[in-house]
């Protein structure tokens, strides 16, 4: 996530990244108080994200076995349910690729991967691993937005690898097949207690359609998935090494990739064919695996500590429900940009973000927690839209943030 800089000339931002921008993942939901903190930053990033906006014309639901249980058309909870306010849905490599133009020439660098952080009284020094070798920057801060996987939060707090759920998770971005049971809109195969996928095209023409796939998966086969701190980032490297490395490194990703849509169709063996067919034809690179994660809130009352932050998955992990995981990220990034442009690049603003952001996102992670643990035991009474609403989540408003002159990309 980006951090918007208010109010600070000649600001100098380096956005380090470790993989490489490419299309990968699926949607994104940003919910009403998401949009609202997008456009706080910059009207101009939430009218770029908006022109990605799936709007989800037409809904089909079925079970396991590939029977219709629902759709948008027969009047059922799909056609019924929604959330007041604007609410964006939004590929992920969309998202980071708004992200990314917004950004000046020269801020983002991608290919580095972190490797450690030195504090000292005047800054920061932040070494990385990157394609040209080992590289060293100096800064006034060092933000870590580096996903539930944080090794930025490692060194930091060093609470070990967040809480396995039991789950794995498989998403990728492919074209939509010819035979698809919609052509713009979604459709879900969802069961409580069973693996489940939910799809959604991407664009007016509905041309392109990301998946995401689950199912239980045990702890002692976590490793296949990726294991713990691996999870998130292996993708990343094993991608980088099929482009860079010679024919033997692209014939073992090839390899892996094959494994990675095995695996996937194994837990769906029995189940719709389209389904299955999705799965299987769609290209490997374009597939992510990992296990699911969150960690409980009373583990994540550290945001910020000297001159060195955490933002979004990095600072509170959640779980998949409430789906409030980027929005609470750009909150985060709203209110840590607003205390840089009051404080400056100083250890002073990293405590007034945290001061603000702590409470608020706290109460998100706990609520989506605590939702997850209770559809997994059945005990469950209300969905994640009546919690949203009720605890107020999207009904959130934001200050604009004022803009700042100028950012330059970092020596």
């Amino acid at each position: 996530m980006t951090i918007p800089a208010a109010d600070v000339p000649g600001l100098r931002v380096a956005v380090c990244e470790r993989a490489e921008l490419r299309p990968r993942g699926a949607v994104v939901s940003i919910p009403p108080n998401g949009v609202r903190a997008l456009e706080a930053i910059s009207p101009e990033l939430k009218a770029a994200l908006k022109r990605h906006h799936n709007t989800h014309l037409r809904t089909r639901s079925f079970s396991p076995a590939g029977e219709l249980k629902s759709s948008s058309e027969d009047g059922g909870v799909a056609a019924k349910i929604g959330v007041p306010g604007e609410r964006l849905l939004v590929p992920w490599y969309a998202v980071q690729s708004e992200l990314a133009a917004a950004l000046p020439e020269g801020v983002l660098r991608t290919g580095h991967r972190f490797l450690r952080y030195q504090e000292g009284e005047d800054g920061v020094v932040v070494e990385f691993d990157t394609p040209e070798g080992r590289r060293s920057l100096h800064a006034a801060l060092l933000i870590g937005c580096d996903g539930g996987q944080s090794a930025v939060r490692e060194q930091l707090i060093g609470d070990g690898p967040p809480q396995f759920l039991g789950m794995a998770v498989w998403r990728a971005t492919r074209p939509r097949p010819a035979d698809w049971p919609v052509e713009t809109g979604s459709v879900t195969w969802l069961t409580p207690q069973k693996p489940g996928c939910m799809t959604h095209t991407i664009g007016e023409d509905g041309a392109m359609l990301t998946w995401q796939a689950f199912s239980p998966w045990p702890v002692d086969r976590l490793e296949e998935i990726g294991g713990g701190r691996r999870s998130y980032t292996f993708l990343a490297d094993e991608a980088g090494a099929g482009q860079r490395g010679g024919e033997e490194d692209r014939r073992a990703a090839e390899q892996r990739g094959r494994e990675r849509v095995a695996r996937a169709l194994g837990a769906f063996e029995g189940y719709d064919q389209r389904l299955r067919d999705l799965i299987a034809t769609t290209d490997p690179a374009s597939m992510t695996e990992h296990g699911q994660f969150c960690r409980e809130v009373e583990q994540c009352q550290v945001y910020a500590q000297g001159r060195v932050a955490l933002t979004g998955d990095a600072a509170h992990l959640a779980t998949p429900f409430l789906g409030q995981g980027c929005s609470q990220a750009i909150e985060d990034a709203l209110e840590l940009g607003r205390a840089v442009g009051v404080h400056g690049p100083t250890p002073e603003a990293l405590a007034a973000y945290q001061k603000v952001r702590l409470p608020l996102s706290g109460e998100v992670q706990e609520a989506s927690v605590q939702l997850f643990k209770d559809f997994q035991s059945g005990n469950a009474t209300k969905n994640e839209i009546e919690i949203n609403t009720e605890r107020g989540f999207t009904s959130r408003t934001f200050e604009p943030l004022v803009a700042a002159p100028a950012v330059v990309p970092a020596a």
